[in-house]
């Protein structure tokens, strides 16, 4: 194993970590491996590998956010003697060119890569290997799957390293990743291997269920009834009549919402159109209320449908002039004066209170971000419990900059609640984090492992799964726990049979 840039003496020895570099150096890999094992070490191992076989290549590290490329940055800082640059989209594109330039090693998102290539601001020609962390979000038009081809079809001596803990939970979308980044190996670990086994970090689960309060409860009848009368507001207009109500869910009013604008788009303006439209419009607002009242809170269902009510849009002023909307708001606020709430927060309340009286840090993970800031209020003046919101870069969120130095301030202790958005659910790893509370239950496999994964990477943790009782969120904890069972199983295949793709036409590079 070549060490020309290694501190070795940093590293500590484990033999799936050797064994999967040996399989990787030389072939365009997959490497499926828990969270918390390591998978930065045979990035670094194969990169050191590369660019002793290949002198003065350069390697290129993605990852889909600004602090995890940062982690990535401190990682080779600590362990390894290359000379590092990071590039992303709030760098100026002539100081990228330098970077590139001047650099052995390159961290950036994958996002800004894409740019630069169609800028020609980047030749890829020299590099000789590509890192693609968090590799299961290598489908669709996604920007790995772009830098990818261009870095086979520009490189003199291409070979690619992708990573993951989590790749699908169908062998579909897991023959997609393979093919688009060309992969033609795979190297899978699990827990359960016993060269793996000894490094895993116990973590303690538990589930947690609340019951709403009946103001909360009579409230998401009338939300629901809203929602019935706006589907027989459908059928009146000759759609779905012959459609079961029990088969109409949120995602086919998305799918019919989608049809209806394509027709809108393509200059067809019948009546039944644009009626088809306002309604679906209506729907999936009412659906995203019911979620959020019986899901999240009910400050944030009365914060929503406030929004509503000061909406301009055609479906924001036909559900605003409703008598039933009305009574709604009015019964919100006052169930809301009268100090009635989810009984989430309470609980939330109460697993720190005891948790950091023992010098513990959480992560709390939310959906969305007012129910961060919600939470965050509820959490803000509590002794012992310092939090900070945590939360992406869209409309007025937190700079790349100012995320990074909220990671390093949680890190230094400077706050030992980080209050968080998916922001926070990738690759991060932060030392000490023993608490994680999942604020509600997720209906992705791949965000549930992610999520678990921030906790217990050092030491032993427990994760806390808030589930409001006899709503949708008893619903998405079990579509998480199916699928997350789908994905174990392919991976226990993969590791029974590595050719079960191989023989079949999708593990093969580009050419």
């Amino acid at each position: 194993m070549a060490d020309g840039f290694i501190k070795r003496e940093l590293i500590e020895n484990r033999d799936y970590q050797t064994s999967i570099f040996e399989s990787a150096k030389d072939r365009n890999t997959l490497v499926v491996l828990p969270t918390g094992l390591g998978k930065t070490i045979i990035s670094i191992l194969v990169v050191d590998y590369r660019l002793s076989k290949y002198p003065n290549s350069k390697a290129l590290v993605l990852a889909p956010t600004k602090p995890l490329i940062e982690q990535h940055y401190r990682t080779f800082s600590r362990l390894t003697r290359f000379s590092l640059g990071i590039v992303s989209g709030e760098i100026h594109p002539d100081k990228r060119k330098e970077e590139y330039n001047a650099h052995q090693v390159i961290f950036a998102t994958p996002q800004t890569v894409e740019n630069d290539i169609a800028s020609s601001n980047i030749d890829l020609s020299d590099f000789s290997v590509l890192v693609v962390d968090e590799a299961h979000h290598s489908i669709g038009n996604y920007s790995y799957v772009n830098v990818a081809k261009a870095f086979y079809s520009r490189s003199r001596f291409p070979d690619l390293l992708a990573l993951t803990a989590s790749p699908a939970s169908d062998m579909q979308k897991i023959r997609s990743i393979c093919s688009n980044l060309g992969i033609s190996n795979i190297e899978i670990r699990s827990e359960s291997d016993e060269d793996v086994s000894k490094y895993i970090k116990s973590k303690l689960i538990e589930e947690i269920r609340v019951t709403l309060p009946p103001e909360m409860f009579d409230l998401l009848a009338k939300v629901k009834a809203l929602i019935n009368q706006n589907l027989d507001s459908l059928r009146e207009a000759g759609i779905m009549k012959d459609v079961a109500a029990s088969k109409i869910n949120r995602k086919l009013i998305l799918q019919l919402q989608g049809e209806f604008r394509r027709k809108m788009a393509s200059g067809e303006r019948k009546i039944y159109v644009i009626r088809g439209v306002i309604i679906t419009s209506k729907l999936l607002k009412l659906y995203h209320a019911y979620d959020l009242l019986a899901i999240e809170s009910l400050e944030a269902f009365r914060n929503f449908m406030q929004k509503i009510i000061n909406g301009k849009a055609k479906s924001d002023r036909e559900i605003a002039k409703s008598e039933e909307v009305k009574h709604i708001l009015e019964a919100a606020d006052s169930s809301l004066e009268k100090g009635v709430e989810t009984p989430k927060l309470s609980e939330v309340v109460r697993i720190l209170k005891e948790k950091m009286s023992s010098g513990s840090r959480c992560i709390i993970f939310t959906q969305y971000r007012d129910t961060v800031d919600i939470i965050f209020k509820h959490l803000k003046n509590i002794e012992g419990i310092s939090p900070v919101k945590f939360i992406g870069q869209r409309s007025g969120g937190l700079s790349q900059k100012e995320q990074v130095s909220i990671i390093r301030d949680f890190e230094a202790g400077v706050y030992n609640t980080l209050i968080a958005t998916s922001i926070a659910e990738e690759g991060i790893s932060i030392k000490d984090v023993d608490v994680a509370i999942f604020y509600e239950a997720v209906p992705s496999a791949i965000r549930a492992i992610q999520r678990r994964g921030r906790v217990g990477r050092f030491n032993a943790g427990t994760v806390y799964i808030l589930i409001a009782a006899g709503t949708n969120d008893e619903g998405y904890y079990w579509v998480s726990k199916r699928r997350e069972r789908s994905m174990r199983k392919l991976v226990d295949k993969f590791k029974e049979d590595k050719n079960m793709i191989m023989n079949d036409g999708t593990l093969n590079p580009f050419t």
